[in-house]
């Protein structure tokens, strides 16, 4: 991949020195709940205060203004009302710090008026060097650094965890959604590098971010949210997808389908929509996977940050569970997958070692009294045969004689092969014990068979982007 300069956005996931413009001792106000986050004992670097009303907010020294801290500031926040931006903007332009989080709203998504605002914040900040993420946005969270920007506190949305298997990030042009997913994702426990809010995109766009992500190595896949482009900026990001996606998985949930839907993105952010097809066209020729909604692109970055790529797009589908193997095959088949039976010397093997009662075709059924003995026969041939490319396991852990024994049989021939898998297991409590011992061990985990086919799918998408594969399309669902 192109090198690319980073070093003005890397700003605003590791600074060092922090000021909030607009820190307040209010309860519950924006700026107390931005120093809230940063006095907290994982975020290490300095943090600094600026509003003339305090000296000290929360226990951190608070200055009249920028120049009268001593020492550099690497990042300031900005949570102050937007008519006082410009001199904002000339305080910190004076103290030479180049990267700026503007919380506050009031600008471009309001009108004529607060277009003139942005616009003279801007003049500034390219005057000086400065780069902005914002105005009307919620900012940042790094997951190892520990910079929060994001000013909704803890107890009402949940702030995400790195992972040690796979770690995703997320950019965001809605701070609304940005704040949704930090708290959804905290819940699933989905591994979360970093979370940005772009707000007005009046500076930084999905573009820097995507040259900065792609060459992350804390990043395993890049995820966005949109509502739009404007025609420089978007011909940009495509380009620069281009060079990116062949190394880096990259999703996009784009809003404004509709004229309803970009009438509404237009008053939200100022953006425009766009037409949605010619948006489309754009992502497949840059090879970026565009799913439906949010649900869709977490449950294919989960497998895309887990597993690797497919180099084919015939799947195995191995059940105890007659009636989630047919379930999970329609799903698989419906997305334009390959499901082709066993070759008859493949067949032949599985007979000889499973029993008569047992269906070797495709999917294959172990049945309800199967252990873990039985995944391991028919993945041991599997693997040995060359046949398929992607596995999906179905294991139904209510029965008796499938114990947890099974999640090391298929994590070990997961690893031993280097092939793509991924699991369907539907159920309660112990079930999901099952998931989670799993995503430990890097196999992706679904509670339907649905989402397991669509993981499967997003890892046979991405093999085509990455290998320059072209699989022979089923359905008319690919178009």
């Amino acid at each position: 991949m192109t090198p690319v300069q980073t070093d003005s956005i890397d700003l605003f996931f590791n600074a060092r020195s922090v000021a909030i413009y607009g820190a307040s001792a209010s309860l519950n106000s924006v700026g107390q709940s931005i120093v809230q986050n940063f006095i907290k004992p994982q975020y290490t670097g300095k943090v600094y205060g600026v509003n003339p009303k305090y000296t000290q907010v929360l226990g951190i020294p608070c200055f009249p203004s920028l120049q009268d801290i001593e020492g550099p500031v690497d990042l300031v926040v900005v949570a102050v009302p937007a008519r006082i931006t410009p001199r904002v903007f000339d305080d910190i332009a004076a103290k030479g710090t180049k990267a700026v989080i503007v919380i506050s709203g009031g600008f471009s998504e309001t009108g004529p008026r607060g277009a003139e605002i942005e616009d003279e914040i801007v003049a500034i900040a390219k005057r000086n060097g400065i780069r902005i993420i914002g105005p009307n946005c919620v900012g940042v969270v790094d997951t190892h650094s520990h910079i929060d920007t994001f000013f909704l506190p803890e107890y009402r949305c949940g702030r995400p965890r790195p992972s040690n298997v796979a770690n995703i990030s997320l950019v965001s042009q809605s701070g609304a959604f940005a704040a949704a997913i930090s708290d959804w994702t905290a819940e699933l426990g989905l591994g979360i590098s970093k979370l940005v809010s772009l707000g007005n995109k009046s500076d930084v766009d999905d573009d820097d971010l995507l040259c900065y992500l792609g060459n992350d190595s804390t990043t395993q896949v890049i995820c966005y949210y949109t509502e739009g482009y404007d025609e420089d900026k978007g011909r940009s990001f495509f380009d620069t997808a281009k060079t990116v996606t062949p190394h880096k998985p990259v999703l996009v949930v784009k809003s404004g389908r509709g004229q309803k839907a970009k009438a509404a993105s237009m008053s939200h952010t100022g953006s425009l929509a766009g037409s949605d097809n010619i948006v489309d066209a754009a992502y497949r020729q840059s090879g970026i996977i565009r799913p439906d909604n949010f649900e869709q692109m977490f449950d294919m970055a989960k497998a895309l940050a887990m597993q690797p790529p497919a180099k084919g797009d015939r799947v195995l589908m191995v059940t105890n569970g007659g009636g989630l193997g047919v379930m999970t095959t329609d799903a698989l088949e419906a997305l334009g997958l390959h499901i082709p039976g066993p070759s008859p010397e493949l067949e032949t093997k599985f007979k000889e070692r499973l029993p008569a009662y047992c269906a070797v075709g495709n999917p294959i059924d172990v049945v309800g009294d199967a252990d873990s003995s039985r995944y391991n026969v028919v993945l041991e041939e599997a693997m040995a045969s060359g046949e398929y490319d992607i596995f999906v396991i179905g294991m139904l852990l209510q029965t008796p004689s499938l114990d947890m024994d099974v999640t090391n049989v298929i994590s070990n021939h997961q690893r031993a092969s280097g092939l793509p898998f991924v699991v369907v297991s539907m159920g309660g409590g112990f079930t999901t014990k099952a998931g989670e011992i799993m995503a430990l061990m890097g196999v992706p985990t679904y509670a339907t068979g649905e989402k397991a086919a669509l993981a499967a799918r997003a890892l046979a998408q991405y093999g085509e982007i990455k290998y320059g594969n072209k699989f022979n399309r089923r359905t008319s669902s690919d178009k």
